[in-house]
């Protein structure tokens, strides 16, 4: 589905991604942890096309996006939905209208069935009555999920998510997780998903790669992750409290009863 081929991307004098290689395959969740600064988002705006590669390749389906222009480019990129790390949301326009906003700049649909669609996805993420409020007037995890369902609202074949769980308590943390799994169960769909975040990583992830110096030390199933014996593995798992899936599921769950639907 998605294919880094020798990646290397440079910013000035800072290499951040160096050779880096993975191959995600469809419908799986594929997780990119790594310290503040490794590289991570940087590997996230490639998948879309917002950094080129200095060399190495980029790959979406059988089209180099890296590569890509024109109709191919368009194609490429209307495979994906993005949650960014902020939400993104339009200060002016209110929920309803910010998850109408990609089907109104991507389609011609008719008002009216746009607006059936964004209801249906906000219904999905557990925010059926919050169409008419605006975002400063609700909470940081609300926000969360109205950009989550604004990232599913075209029906994307992939998702992105550049650190969904910032800024959040671990309580509404733990709840984005779990509908981000949901979703991606519910939808089909291929998820990618960047954080520094190893509960969330441990828990919603069917691979966890460990990014490091611009390249991937480790990439593995949570079970195969954590029994890791490399050193800058172990270093991250002893800082976050991890000894084994275990200590994942005790955040997980108290939590399931009030996920949001």
């Amino acid at each position: 589905m998605i294919r880094f081929e020798h990646v290397t991307k440079r910013f000035g004098a800072k290499t951040v991604l160096d050779d880096a290689c993975f191959h995600i395959q469809r419908g799986e969740t594929f997780v990119i942890v790594g310290q503040s600064g490794a590289g991570k988002s940087v590997s996230l705006r490639h998948m879309i096309r917002l950094h080129i590669p200095d060399a190495g390749k980029v790959w979406v389906g059988d089209d180099c996006i890296s590569e890509a222009s024109g109709k191919v480019l368009s194609r490429c990129l209307d495979r994906f939905g993005v949650l960014f790390q902020s939400g993104a949301l339009l200060q002016w326009l209110n929920v309803e209208d910010n998850v109408c906003l990609p089907l109104r700049q991507r389609t011609k649909l008719p008002d009216a069935e746009i607006r059936a669609r964004a209801r249906e996805k906000l219904e999905m993420v557990g925010l059926a009555d919050a169409g008419a409020k605006f975002p400063d007037s609700i909470s940081g995890g609300m926000r969360k999920r109205v950009g989550l369902a604004r990232a599913i609202v075209t029906g994307p074949e992939i998702v992105l998510y550049d650190e969904p769980t910032s800024g959040l308590d671990p309580v509404i943390s733990r709840q984005i997780d779990l509908l981000i799994d949901r979703l991606r169960r519910k939808l089909g769909v291929t998820s990618v998903v960047v954080t520094h975040d190893l509960y969330s990583a441990l828990r919603i992830g069917t691979r966890v790669a460990m990014l490091d110096h611009g390249r991937f030390a480790v990439c593995a199933p949570p079970a195969e992750f954590v029994q890791s014996e490399n050193p800058v593995v172990q270093r991250f798992l002893r800082a976050q409290g991890i000894a084994n899936l275990g200590d994942v599921e005790k955040a997980f769950e108290h939590e399931t009863e009030n996920n949001p639907d």
